[in-house]
């Protein structure tokens, strides 16, 4: 059985567009999501009989022990991201790792994630003085790029992006650095130094991933907690049992509804049909 995601616009001070309702523009939205006390609302393709994801899991409809394992959200970035890192290095839990899909970029569109040439003091001198971009490398994006970034990976994002980002279902980010920017309250906004120096990989720098290019995925590069599949062109699909597919171009047929792009679909443990034109991506939970 597939069902119909509904997408929750999340505001964020460096959002790229005004949504009703929401004085702070849209920076995130959140296509398919399960946390505690919260999670995406769903709809029967067949029937239209509204459920949620949390119900789901619940009832071994979905898999996950509390929650559903993966979170996939968009990013619509009009202004650059903090400086940030992930929890997790070493397979400690807990543990958050994304996967960057560039749906969009502007030209000179870029991201930063990885350091050179420094160590643990110098890049807390570094951070304290303002000067992080210092030892952060620059990558520069373009349409269709993809990079996933391991736990432990300092990083951020440029202006003039939209992203596909699939994530472990874990929402801990620690901000290092948010340069000099104020929240909607015009004061700044919280950072995380303590965790956040303590969840850097200074082993290996923490650098991301380049993991594919042209929107299609590189397999033997995305080593993750979940497995993507880029599909293109029109043909009719099996949905595997508990994944999503998220559909990036054109539009998605099933059961007599149509959806078209942008729309998160999620199929229970029996898995769904669907008939494709155009392309989108497939996320099953479970190692790549």
């Amino acid at each position: 059985m597939l069902y119909i995601s509904q997408p929750r616009y999340v505001p964020r001070v460096w959002g790229s567009f005004a949504a009703p309702g929401l004085e702070t523009p849209v920076g995130e939205i959140w296509w398919l999501f399960h946390e505690e006390g919260a999670s995406s609302f769903l709809q029967n393709a067949v029937d239209g009989h509204p459920t949620t994801v949390a119900d789901l899991v619940i009832s071994d409809e979905l898999p996950g022990e509390y929650v559903y394992p993966v979170l996939l959200k968009t990013l619509h970035t009009a202004d650059r991201l903090s400086v940030q890192v992930h929890p997790g290095i070493g397979g400690g839990s807990p543990a958050k790792e994304e996967t960057w899909i560039v749906l969009s970029a502007e030209t000179g569109a870029w991201m930063m994630g990885g350091l050179r040439n420094t160590d643990r003091n110098l890049f807390l001198d570094l951070l304290l003085n303002g000067r992080i971009e210092d030892v952060l490398q620059r990558i520069d994006l373009r349409t269709g790029d993809i990079y996933h970034i391991p736990p432990g990976t300092v990083h951020s994002l440029g202006p003039g992006l939209q992203i596909l980002e699939v994530q472990s279902n874990c929402n801990i980010t620690y901000r290092l650095y948010d340069w000099g920017r104020t929240g909607t309250d015009g004061k700044p906004r919280e950072l995380h130094l303590e965790k956040g120096i303590e969840a850097i990989d200074w082993s290996s720098g923490g650098s991301p991933v380049s993991a594919g290019s042209d929107g299609r995925i590189d397999r033997l590069k995305l080593k993750a907690g979940y497995r993507i599949s880029y599909i293109e062109g029109k043909s009719n699909m099996d949905i595997p049992g508990g994944a999503l597919f998220f559909v990036s171009s054109g539009s998605a047929a099933l059961q007599g509804h149509e959806v078209d792009f942008p729309a998160c679909l999620i199929a229970d443990m029996n898995g769904g049909k669907l008939t494709l034109s155009g392309a989108g991506y497939i996320i099953e939970p479970g190692g790549s």
